[in-house]
């Protein structure tokens, strides 16, 4: 078995989350699917199903969320 060690700081249920980091469901689990996100350190599933509740590291998220440019404008 193996044993590692979560970042420390707030941990979240997705609804809660999304109100604590200022963005929608959709974003959150959108950038996890883009690779922004990682296991272990900015989510924990509780189980091992596809529908296990998340949790979040708040300040881990935010860490990522403070290098998100704005889209480049088309012309």
């Amino acid at each position: 078995m193996s044993h590692y060690e979560l970042p420390s700081g707030r941990w979240l249920k997705t609804k809660d989350a999304c109100k604590e980091l200022g963005c929608c469901r959709a974003t959150l689990f959108r950038r996890k699917k883009e690779g922004f996100f990682q296991l272990g350190i900015h989510f924990i599933a509780t189980g091992p199903a596809s529908k296990a509740t998340l949790l979040w590291n708040i300040e881990s998220v935010r860490k990522v969320q403070a290098t998100w440019s704005a889209p480049m404008p088309m012309h």
